[in-house]
């Protein structure tokens, strides 16, 4: 089976990676290239700011921070992260196991394979056929410096939809390339810009409500998102300081992202979201939400409203796997995506896959997602998966449930056809 599963050129649905001109442009330094996601396991260790400061510096050698590294790692090694981590620098550089013997040879083992192609080489290794990159930029403008044959992008409206502050409805202004009076105006420009924009991208991407207030968005009127940013005009007009609460631009923000998704819907665009345990890799390594307020069961009033919209559940929405299965039975616009589940934790990521194959139609479900910021972490996270992927098909064939016609169509379709169809890739 693990054969079979190793054959399909994966479909990426999801990773952060700068573009391959940008990584080779920097001094080649694993402590810092590799530290995305392990880090979350060093904090929870108890790693302070100022380690992590330190640890990431990349002018300071490597002996000075060596000993920050070596004093979580240890315990970090075993967990999910660990584990890609080690599976790559195995498998890419021939590193057993990162000491402070070996960790010379691993910077000279990336600095030797950082040329022209890298990218290409390593994708080719594992056997990923196309990746959609989310950049954070949120207006794709990078994407442009990805190789169109194996990149393609989302785009993010954040930054125009999650307005807080006359700050930001300033840096709304000039994306939108619009004065904005009133609520007329901005409705008006963002649909304007949504129209022009999204046709370059397979789909659009939001993750700030999950990191940072909420996956609720109540019904808004348009006087009441009136009303909300007027207050946060009168931030501009002469109290430079003030910021209103969230309570009230929340109307605003609901009603904006009804205006997205309305052109999301009309466009045919599908729209991935962040569900699910948020990541604590930030710069003082503490969660930046509660866990409780990424249910994806707080989305249930947006798939009714917007029945055309295609929904993609990201993270398996760990710990609410269960819960975004129900969803994706009951609701025909909800999809499943278990991007970054396989090195969150890889036992969870198999019983998940394992549970939706019974409980979802097969064709809602995309089984890949590095979701890192460095592609070594990408092809840790895809040895992973398609080891997982080969065990939970061939216990469903060893109890007799499938047959291997079942097996080769599920495996196709989890990898790769899936996302081909939701993003229409193949078009």
């Amino acid at each position: 089976m693990l054969s079979l599963v190793e054959s399909i050129p994966i479909v990426d649905t999801h990773e952060h990676l700068e573009a391959e001109v940008d990584r080779l442009s920097r001094v080649q330094d694993p402590l810092s290239n590799f530290m995305h996601y392990v880090c979350d396991d060093f904090f929870a260790q108890g790693m302070t700011p100022e380690e992590y400061a330190i640890l990431t510096d990349r002018r300071r050698p490597w002996e000075e921070r060596w000993p920050i590294f070596e004093r979580y790692w240890d315990y970090a090694k075993t967990t999910g992260y660990g584990l890609a981590l080690r599976i790559a620098i195995r498998e890419l550089y021939g590193i057993g196991d990162l000491t402070r013997d070996t960790y010379p040879k691993l910077v000279e083992a990336v600095k030797n394979r950082a040329t022209k192609g890298f990218y290409r080489w390593v994708l080719e290794r594992a056997n990923i056929r196309r990746v959609i990159i989310d950049h954070g930029d949120n207006t794709g403008e990078s994407l442009p410096k990805f190789d169109r044959d194996l990149f393609t992008g989302v785009i993010r409206y954040e930054g125009i939809v999650f307005i807080k502050n006359w700050r930001d409805l300033a840096n709304a202004s000039r994306r939108l390339k619009a004065p904005i009076h009133n609520l007329s105006d901005l409705e008006s420009a963002f649909r304007r810009y949504i129209r022009e924009t999204l046709p370059n991208f397979v789909g659009v991407k939001t993750s700030y409500p999950a990191y940072w207030q909420s996956l609720k968005f109540e019904y808004a009127t348009f006087n009441e998102a009136e009303y909300a940013l007027k207050a946060v005009i009168q931030g501009k007009e002469g109290f430079r300081d003030y910021a209103p609460s969230l309570d009230t631009v929340k109307p605003l923000q609901d009603y904006l992202f009804r205006v997205m998704l309305s052109e999301i819907e009309a466009l045919g665009k599908p729209f991935q979201i962040h569900t699910g345990i948020q990541s604590s890799c930030n710069a003082d390594g503490t969660p930046t939400n509660a866990v409780y307020n990424a249910n994806p069961t707080l989305l249930i009033n947006l798939f009714r409203e917007y029945p055309n919209v295609r929904f993609i559940l990201f993270h398996a929405s760990y710990p609410y796997s269960r819960e975004a299965g129900v969803l994706a039975k009951q609701w025909p616009n909800v999809y499943l995506d278990l991007c970054w589940m396989h090195e969150i934790n890889p036992k969870a990521y198999e019983d998940t896959l394992s549970e939706w194959l019974e409980l979802v139609p097969n064709n809602k479900i995309m089984a890949f997602g590095g979701d890192y910021g460095y592609i070594e972490g990408t092809y840790g996270a895809s040895r992973i998966a398609r080891q997982a992927v080969a065990r939970v098909i061939q216990e469903k064939v060893d109890k007799g449930h499938w047959d291997k016609e079942d097996a080769e169509k599920v495996a196709g379709r989890i990898l790769r056809q899936n996302a081909e169809t939701v993003f229409k890739l193949a078009q």
